[in-house]
């Protein structure tokens, strides 16, 4: 059994790759899959990016959006609550208007 050393495989050994040219037409591919590839990369980070940003205004619109509801409905962390208003009563009386307490 001799030990051969087989420098082109079945895959590259094509009528091209024994010349010049078909080495640089195998380069130029090679290249032009490279660049290919880098695009399609950054073109989905972009596209990730723009997701982001998007659920991130949905997200702060919809926040905003529940403050103001709850600051123009009310509730126990401000607005107008049920147990916090005071209401008082004034009457008239013999010497003019007076306040008589609470009045619910």
């Amino acid at each position: 059994m001799t030990e051969t050393r087989h420098s082109r495989t079945s895959f590259f050994s094509t009528r091209f790759t024994g010349s010049r040219a078909g080495r640089i037409v195998r380069d130029l591919l090679a290249a032009l899959i490279a660049v290919a590839f880098l695009a399609l990369v950054v073109f989905l980070a972009a596209m990730l990016t723009a997701a982001f940003l998007v659920l991130a205004g949905i997200g702060l619109l919809a926040g905003c959006a529940y403050w103001l509801w709850r600051k123009l409905r009310g509730g126990p962390r401000g607005g107008k609550s049920d147990g916090e208003d005071d209401i008082l009563v004034a009457t008239r009386g013999p010497d003019g208007w007076t306040v008589e307490g609470l009045g619910r």
